[in-house]
């Protein structure tokens, strides 16, 4: 067997030979500090330690978010910090040298008016071939040459992540009451060049996954409330995942932080059945998770990096921990997110020897 073949026998709770991996990157600060503790320089962290493979996948979608994107360009630079504006039009402060999250200044949209013309500038119906550029060919090429050995996937939609990216959680939250018809319209044009992906796609090689990317969910709740994810964005769920079981797929990836246990019933209802990466922090235990909602939910993830950080027997207790669900089936353990720089090699190093066990086990 392959990883492919792996990962869908697993997720289908169908015997596989062992789990594939699931390995998730580390931070610029982590990887500095690895090379301290005796990474060599320019050498990949998994290969020095041994692993290989791991979960590949090409993305078959054209670009579904803005098009064009925003130029990006610094502002200005000061010691270690650099003020930029980035691909959604936004204002950022961020710091040269380490790995933080950026402050962001300033967003393109801070009225109904403002987001009318991204919608006119950035979201034209008449760019839709556009989206259909180079790199997509190219993306093309390589699931057709690599066909059977790499899961696909085409984007389902990045909806409430892209208006959030424009306008800033608190005034996207206001936009759903103040400009109710632009954001509808948004999200239309969003899921017009999904559908669009999804079937172009599909004539390229046979499509194993959907995939979603929101970031819809914080520490103890999502950001949105139920309803107005059900007014506004579950539909498009709903349009995309019956094009795509009508083409035979039956999986669907959906990554968001945060806990968005609110929101699992919805997903379930139009076939979203794969969470990553299941944040600890958050609530979003996969114990937990399996005994709410059965087997119909799969997952992702669901190691807690902090527990990595502590080392060796704290990792054991949690590999330990998880056991009856990897065994299950349709759950693939990962360190829940990237990887900190909490996190030692000697660490990072005793957890990846437990994961290749833990997938053969």
């Amino acid at each position: 067997m392959n990883d492919r073949a792996r990962f869908l026998g697993v997720m289908q709770y169908e015997a596989v030979d062992r789990r594939p991996l699931h390995l998730v990157g580390p931070w610029n600060d982590t990887l500095a500090r690895w090379r301290r503790e005796g990474l060599p320089a320019d050498t990949d962290p998994n290969v020095f330690l041994g692993v290989t493979g791991g979960l590949k996948v090409v993305n078959l979608s054209g670009n579904t978010g803005l098009q064009p994107w925003f130029e990006e360009r610094t502002v200005s630079e000061t010691g270690n910090m650099r003020i930029f504006t980035d691909t959604y039009g936004r204002t950022v402060q961020d710091f040269k040298d380490h790995t933080s999250m950026p402050e962001w200044i300033d967003f393109p949209v801070k009225s109904r008016q403002d987001l009318r013309r991204v919608l006119d500038e950035h979201f034209s119906p008449g760019q839709l071939d556009a989206r259909f550029d180079a790199a997509w060919t190219k993306r093309c090429e390589q699931a057709r040459a690599d066909k059977g050995q790499i899961l696909t996937l085409a984007d389902g939609g990045c909806y409430y992540w892209t208006l959030r990216s424009l306008a800033g959680v608190e005034y996207a939250s206001y936009l759903f009451y103040d400009a109710p018809d632009e954001v509808d319209e948004l999200f239309e044009r969003i899921n017009e060049a999904c559908l669009e992906s999804i079937r172009r796609a599909a004539r390229v090689v046979p499509l194993d996954l959907l995939g979603f990317g929101e970031d819809v969910g914080f520490k103890t709740g999502p950001l949105i409330s139920p309803a107005m994810f059900r007014q506004f964005i579950l539909p498009r769920y709903r349009k995309v995942m019956d094009l795509a079981h009508s083409l035979g797929v039956r999986l669907a990836w959906y990554d968001s932080d945060g806990d968005v246990r609110a929101f699992i019933p919805d997903y379930l209802s139009v076939g979203i059945n794969m969470l990553a990466p299941c944040e600890i922090a958050a609530n979003m235990d996969p114990v937990a998770l399996r005994k709410l909602f059965g087997r119909d939910l799969r997952m992702l993830g669901g190691f807690d990096k902090r527990i990595v950080a502590q080392g060796p027997a704290a990792i054991d207790a949690e590999f330990a921990r998880l056991q009856p669900v990897i065994r299950e089936g349709g759950f693939l353990p990962a360190i829940d997110h990237s990887i900190s720089a909490d996190i030692s090699f000697a660490n990072y190093r005793y957890f990846l020897q437990r994961l290749v066990a833990a997938s053969s086990s």
